[in-house]
């Protein structure tokens, strides 16, 4: 039976028909439209892993076409990296590799959704987020902050994973920082991706890398450290240059010793106390007050070694410095930015000493 068909008309069987044959014929276009509805979900499902999934909701919700578009907003950056990640990869196969990856990438991008942040993008084995955009954050820089230790402590648990699994430990560097970016979606008509420039976008890369010079897991910004509340026990590490050589804009950088959340304990108290005397170390050395510098710095990483069992590379590092500086002291207009392009030796004067670290 054929249905007859005029301009005016719709796709509807003629009323002649009987009812089994309509019911039948509507049952299939109930099932069409199901499945393009399927094929819909399962396409911006897989965009949403693509793109920050908040952009793709924006979008939808707008009803609009997607268009390259920036806009001035505060937010807190996280960027991250695997420490020693190539000779990482160096003891696996590929496919150990990708397993690897897979569940810290995973692990952690959980986290930093939890708390509100939206991952830009993986670049090898480093992670770049960030917490204000798109949907904006009040206390950006506290959810940023409270994301990375959770991070941290995220890692543990994939090092327990991966001993069982004969894959290597690993461990993170992370920095963070707060500022004014333009964001959105960047790149041409026919490519585009949602992301961050300006000059406040490179620091957190920056403060990571400076990880390395100190020992930290993690440093954060002056701007990021005067948006914190009294959850954690932060204590200032060295003054650095920011935004480049020569613009006198040196600022204190900061690193996150631990959750506090209120609660005292002796090691808690402690904690916090070694901060406290690191502080005032750094404001001796500032002040050019090298000896009481360094006789503090001192004591600081014999405490650490005893107490915890660690060794505090950045005390030891601030202490070999303030040595350095009884013997040579700096210009006249330094401002705490350490002057040699490398680390004081035994040749300038400076002894190494041997931190004891209980086991």
């Amino acid at each position: 039976m054929r249905c007859k068909v005029s301009p005016t008309s719709t796709w509807l069987p003629s009323p002649k028909r009987s009812d089994h044959v309509l019911t039948k014929w509507l049952g299939r276009q109930v099932q069409l439209i199901q499945h393009i509805f399927d094929k819909t979900k399962v396409a911006i499902r897989s965009w949403g892993r693509y793109v920050p999934w908040p952009v793709v909701q924006n979008l939808l919700v707008a009803g609009v076409a997607v268009q390259t578009q920036l806009e001035e907003r505060e937010v807190s950056l996280f960027f991250s990296d695997m420490a020693g990640f190539t000779s990482i990869v160096e003891q696996l196969v590929p496919e150990q590799t990708l397993v690897l990856l897979s569940r810290y990438f995973n692990d952690m991008s959980k986290i930093i959704e939890h708390h509100d942040g939206v991952v830009i993008e993986f670049i090898g084995d480093a992670i770049l987020a960030v917490f204000g955009a798109p949907a904006k954050i009040k206390e950006h820089a506290l959810a940023c902050v409270r994301a990375m230790m959770k991070m941290q402590r995220g890692v543990q648990r994939i090092n327990q994973w991966s001993k069982k699994k004969g894959l290597p430990h690993v461990s993170i560097r992370c920095g963070i920082h707060s500022g004014w970016v333009s964001v959105g979606n960047l790149g041409f008509h026919s490519r585009l991706k949602f992301g961050v420039i300006g000059e406040h976008s490179t620091l957190p890369a920056k403060l990571e890398e400076l990880n390395k010079t100190y020992g930290t897991s993690n440093l954060i910004s002056e701007a990021t450290y005067r948006r914190l509340q009294d959850e954690f026990v932060v204590r200032p590490i060295d003054y650095a240059e920011m935004y480049g050589e020569g613009e006198d804009l040196e600022e204190q950088v900061y690193e996150v010793v631990c959750f506090l959340n209120g609660r005292q304990s002796f090691k808690n108290n402690l904690r916090e106390s070694l901060a406290k005397k690191y502080e005032q170390a750094l404001r001796y050395y500032v002040d050019r007050k090298f000896d009481k510098a360094a006789a503090i710095w001192r004591e600081v990483s014999l405490q650490t070694g005893q107490y915890f069992g660690l060794f505090d590379k950045a005390s030891v590092v601030m202490r070999k410095r303030a040595c350095y500086y009884q013997r040579h002291p700096p210009a006249p207009n330094w401002r705490g930015i350490w002057t040699l392009s490398r680390e004081p030796t035994a040749e300038d004067g400076v002894d190494e000493e041997v931190v004891y670290v209980s086991i």
